[in-house]
């Protein structure tokens, strides 16, 4: 173990080093785009992202989540091998986007609904870019067509589900069901709600200084390679294992729009370290191992890429001379919160609808 923990902090120390020299080589770059990084979580971030990190809290704590555990026990027990009570893990991370799939996850291992294992394999299928950023910001902003962000979302969610699926052969199912423990009685006050206003808001300011610290980290390297006189298609790539959103602005300006394409799908499946350790940053006292979760990612990004080759290459050939690449600005942000606020808020709606009529069957029942 001893070995290992040795390993380990002399690869971090050579990252941080690395890092170091990358920042002080292009200071200016560096702090113009933490300017940029503030900016984005400002108008982005956190509007688009800290509300319904509470919301899908409340989601838990409320009890919401045994409602769609009692709907999706049995798909996903056939499918994923997993309980019911994970379910709402996956769906709240397609929709809201990353971390809250992870947070949602989280609290769900807290609340003792789910086992470590299981939230060790929900972490690996329940982050995806969110509907608002594909469709929205990648789809309509960046390549004009919000059909090519549509795509671009379904691939990304059948790239997570068969990573579930895969998952499912590798791992043996457990033989006891955690949300067979978990009591149907809800007790919820005031101090729920500012725990979960608390804990969000914690994980909101992990997020934002870790967008921060990428963005300029990021921006310098990009800055340093320019001079190497690399193609378009290697920043992107580049710029996409580090930080995820200014990456798909990058591969938006490849020559070639399918290769483009193909890139964007990579780059949004792996979705760059960035995301990675904002997922971290939520679980990471809980004790489990994050390989699956990198492993995961890392063949999401293939299989994305793969997919969205297939796609343009024979079942929809003419997509990419009906898209119009543009370069990355923030004007798509205004539809990446608001797409984002009309998802979630239909979401949340339909689950405080449900939440009395749940119960309200169960108290006839009895």
């Amino acid at each position: 173990m001893t070995g290992k923990r040795g390993v380990s902090a002399f690869v971090f120390f050579l990252l941080t080093l690395c890092i170091f020299i990358v920042l002080i080589s292009d200071t200016e770059t560096a702090i113009l785009h933490v300017r940029k990084g503030i900016n984005l979580c400002f108008k982005v971030v956190v509007p688009s992202l800290f509300p319904f990190m509470v919301l899908s809290g409340l989601f838990v704590e409320l009890g919401c989540a045994d409602i769609l555990s009692k709907i999706f026990a049995a798909p996903m027990k056939a499918i994923f091998g997993l309980s019911g009570a994970g379910a709402s893990a996956p769906i709240m991370g397609a929709l809201c986007g990353f971390p809250v799939g992870a947070s949602v996850a989280h609290r769900l291992y807290k609340g003792g609904r789910i086992s470590k294992n299981e939230l060790q394999r929900l972490l690996t299928f329940s982050n995806i870019p969110g509907s608002a950023f594909l469709i929205s910001a990648v789809g309509w902003s960046l390549w004009s067509s919000t059909h090519f962000g549509t795509v671009l979302y379904v691939i990304q969610i059948i790239s997570a589900l068969l990573i579930g699926l895969f998952l499912r052969i590798l791992y043996t199912p457990e033989k006891k069901d955690c949300s067979e423990n978990v009591s149907s009685e809800v007790s919820f006050g005031i101090g729920n709600f500012l725990r979960v206003v608390s804990d969000s808001s914690v994980s909101m300011l992990n997020v934002c200084a870790l967008v921060l610290f990428f963005a300029a980290f990021v921006g310098a390297l990009v800055s340093i390679l320019e001079k190497f006189d690399l193609s378009q298609g290697t920043i992107a790539v580049i710029y996409g294992f580090f930080e995820m959103s200014g990456a798909v602005g990058a591969a938006a300006l490849v020559p070639s729009r399918e290769l483009g394409m193909v890139l964007t799908a990579l780059i949004c499946g792996w979705s760059g370290l960035s995301i990675h350790f904002q997922v971290i940053s939520v679980c990471e006292q809980d004790g489990i191992s994050f390989v699956p979760y990198f492993a995961a990612k890392a063949a999401q990004g293939v299989l994305s890429a793969f997919f969205m080759f297939i796609y343009i290459k024979f079942i929809n050939k003419g997509l990419p001379y009906l898209c119009l690449p543009a370069i990355f600005v923030d004007g798509h942000s205004l539809g990446n919160t608001a797409f984002a606020f009309f998802t979630n808020a239909v979401m949340f709606t339909v689950g405080i609808i449900a939440y009395p009529l749940y119960f309200f069957s169960r108290a006839r029942k009895k």
